[in-house]
């Protein structure tokens, strides 16, 4: 949330050549938050590869939803996540033998 709300209080189009920033803007981007020109990177001459920089154009309504509410950190690791209940092995073995086609039946 800290680069959204640096992002809120920001003249844009805001141009940031932060490889470090860059990478928390795509994530910024894969939520829907804000629309953002990054550029592929390529190769140069001297066959490195470079980044060009970014051009931020807008936070959308999902990105103003998240800066309101306080919403979860662009940072946040997955395994901070709670982990998804996973349904019981026997169930699973049950549901399987239960549809599995028998020949000649």
């Amino acid at each position: 949330m800290e680069l959204l709300e640096k992002l809120a209080t920001s003249e844009l189009p805001l141009i940031e050549a932060d490889l470090d920033v860059i990478d928390r803007l795509r994530v910024l981007e894969a939520a829907g938050h804000i629309r953002v020109l990054i550029p592929p990177a390529h190769f140069d001459c001297d066959d490195c590869l470079r980044q060009d920089a970014a051009t931020v154009f807008e936070i959308l309504p999902a990105g103003w939803r998240a800066l309101r509410t306080g919403g979860p950190d662009e940072e946040a690791s997955p395994l901070s996540s709670p982990r998804p209940r996973r349904p019981k092995l026997a169930r699973i073995a049950g549901w399987l033998i239960g549809t599995r086609h028998r020949s000649g039946e």
